[in-house]
């Protein structure tokens, strides 16, 4: 199930992954560099950085992001994925599909609504706020953003 996609084929509020991360593309978005000043950029992902995952970088070229920081932070594709392969996350896949796939590569549980699913990231990068919501790690986040809950 799992095969290396190219960006043109990814589309806003998919659950991306690379051997680094997990996180929710959402297309065109205004991000905000270290000078605080504010960049369109046309390929943004929105992602969970916890601990272990924090590295400084000279500053990126196409959204500005000039160090890597804990929590939820939206930078353009490039930086997600620091040059390791890019993944789409599959949801409402047949358990009979999961059971011959390699761990890690889908869900059974159907996704919600794009727009459901990019608010749900928004307001997570927006307010930094998990409220009663535990997040372990960036697969949780983009989960989380996809189904309405955690897959326990």
């Amino acid at each position: 199930m799992p095969e290396k996609r190219r960006r043109d084929s990814i589309r806003p509020g998919d659950h991306i992954y690379s051997d680094l991360h997990h996180g929710i593309y959402v297309g065109k978005a205004t991000v905000t560099n270290s000078e605080n000043e504010q960049t369109e950029i046309y390929d943004a992902v929105i992602y969970f950085v916890g601990d272990g995952k924090f590295k400084i970088q000279a500053p990126c070229g196409r959204c500005g992001l000039s160090s890597r920081r804990l929590g939820i932070v939206i930078t353009c594709l490039y930086c997600f994925l620091d040059g390791n392969l890019l993944y789409v996350y599959e949801y409402d896949v047949s358990y009979w599909t999961l059971f011959f796939s390699r761990w890690g590569t889908g869900s059974v549980h159907p996704s919600r609504p794009v727009d459901e699913v990019q608010e749900t990231a928004f307001g997570y990068l927006r307010y930094q706020n998990f409220g009663i919501i535990d997040f372990n790690n960036c697969w949780d986040f983009a989960t989380r953003c996809k189904i309405g809950h955690l897959i326990g």
